[in-house]
């Protein structure tokens, strides 16, 4: 590096502000650190970054430096970028936790940007997962809320937004006792202390004996730890990577190697595997907390591992400036039998009922939970929903739950809970505020619901506005499933599966 220069490169830049050349190249890439794309490199003031290394972004914007903004949507109010999650893999914090149900993170400081400008803001997610909106609002300086049902997706967020108050140091000596510990643990005649979850049962077996072993010596090593965070820390680690070395694998959902054709893993370096995970975790950490050094105030972000149905009142009235979310689909896809093992293994639930109450308690429920009993009667005021329901109830009735009448049931109860979510939400937000909420359509019984119109209906009866319903994505995962003869018969053979961001504001 040139003493007297001004203009650094990656490697310069990143020794300087002390990150690796990947978390820095990430984060001059997602616009979070003064930046120059020149050709195919990166350039860095030096003054620049001094002057955020010191908390005085205002002088020294990151979005003023870049030279090749990635495409986004242009709206009439707001520009949104792409939803997909998949970005998320690769990006600090969020890459923590494979979560299909998620969207980008660009995707919500698109929103952010947009709507606050320079204001902050306070923001809410009704329905978290593991942290996307959350993390994005305390990086843009917002104080933000967010309600999670599911037990590890809440473990996820909470570990997230609390990532700027971690020592490192200890962190470190944490991760080299564990090594040591697994170790020892897995050399003792006698063997680990922990045990497989009793209460968890699987078609095959879940971890093949010798991974199983290595597994249970993780979470005896877990059982010991005393700080919280680094428990929490240790938890998302061993629950991030334990598919990759079970005998189960997502197709998107979660199934056996064997049913997709793929080998069971007899045998795996767990320690090294969940090892590598925390290093990762402690890389993004450092990274974080670069983000946030200097602020005179520190955000807060809050985690509420509960329904937002029944417990919004844990929110203050006329508080919320901005809301972004993306509720359950009308898909039934079950997000919360695709953490079963992580849920059992790490000491969540103990019992297949403990499952069941936090299903009965999700959004829309469950096809599985509402099938049976007795007709669910359709609560918004919306003639044409209520048809499409009657039709879908008249599609095969001599299969009965199973049929038409089953999916009818789950179809008002979504839409129900719906007029639930918004009739809550317009009481907590501020006048003028923006809802923007992702939302796709489906198909049940071959027969489509269009449920970004019908969900920003019931928004509009509830006293919101509607800005906009702008498709974010015009195809999306999961589109196959138009052509299964279970959900579709011909009649609905041309139809696809987008995703809509529908933007409102209150009045």
């Amino acid at each position: 590096m040139e003493k007297n220069s001004d203009v650094l490169t990656l490697a310069e830049a990143a020794r300087l502000i002390r990150v690796s050349d990947k978390t820095l190249g990430e984060m001059a890439r997602t616009r979070r650190i003064p930046s120059q794309k020149v050709g195919r490199e990166w350039r860095f003031l030096r003054s620049a970054l001094e002057a955020w290394l010191a908390g005085n972004p205002a002088s020294t914007p990151a979005t003023s430096f870049v030279a090749e903004p990635s495409p986004q949507y242009e709206l009439p109010l707001t520009g949104f970028r792409d939803t997909a999650f998949t970005e998320n893999r690769h990006r600090t914090l969020h890459r923590w936790v494979p979560w299909v149900a998620g969207f980008s993170g660009s995707f919500v400081e698109s929103v952010l940007v947009n709507v606050g400008g320079q204001r902050r803001l306070n923001v809410l997610d009704p329905f978290a997962g593991v942290g996307t909106t959350l993390i994005e609002a305390l990086r843009l300086g917002h104080s933000a809320i967010g309600f999670e049902i599911n037990p590890y997706a809440a473990l996820a967020c909470r570990a997230k937004v609390n990532a700027g108050q971690y020592d490192l140091d200890l962190l470190e000596t944490a991760v080299d006792r564990f090594d040591e510990f697994a170790e020892e643990r897995l050399w003792q005649a006698n063997g680990t202390l922990s045990k497989a979850p009793a209460g968890f049962k699987s078609r095959v077996e879940f971890f093949s004996p010798a991974i199983e072993r290595q597994v249970l010596a993780c979470l005896d090593f877990i059982h010991e730890e005393t700080d919280d965070w680094a428990n929490d820390l240790f938890r998302i680690a061993l629950g991030a990577v334990m598919v990759s070395f079970s005998n189960y694998s997502y197709e998107p959902s979660l199934g056996t190697r064997a049913g997709a054709g793929k080998p069971n893993i007899e045998n795996a370096d767990v320690i090294s595997i969940v090892k590598q995970k925390l290093r990762d975790m402690s890389e993004d950490i450092a990274s974080f907390q670069n983000e946030l050094n200097g602020r005179r105030e520190q955000p807060i972000a809050t985690i509420h591992s509960q329904s937002y149905l029944e417990h919004s009142n844990k929110v203050a009235e006329n508080s919320i400036d901005v809301l972004v979310t993306s509720p359950p689909y009308l898909n039934n896809y079950h997000y919360i039998r695709n953490t079963r093992p992580h849920m059992f293994w790490l000491g969540m639930v103990e019992k297949p009922g403990d499952l069941k109450s936090i299903e009965q308690m999700s959004f829309g429920q469950f096809w599985q939970t509402v099938r049976s009993g007795p007709e669910i009667p359709l609560e918004p005021d919306l003639p044409h929903l209520a048809d499409l329901i009657e039709q879908l109830r008249q599609r095969r009735p001599e299969k009965g739950a199973y049929g038409g009448p089953g999916w009818a049931n789950y179809a008002a109860t979504y839409f129900n809970d719906c007029q639930r979510f918004c009739a809550l939400t317009r009481e907590l937000m501020r006048e003028g505020g923006t809802a923007v909420v992702v939302i796709g359509n489906n198909i049940l019984q071959g027969i489509e619901f269009k449920t970004d119109r019908l969900f920003a209906e019931i928004a509009e009866q509830e006293g919101f506005r509607i800005a906009g319903l702008h498709e974010v994505r015009s195809k999306r995962t999961g589109n196959s499933i138009v052509q299964s003869s279970v959900r579709v018969d011909p009649s609905a053979r041309k139809a696809r599966l987008y995703e809509t961001a529908v933007e409102l504001r209150l009045h």
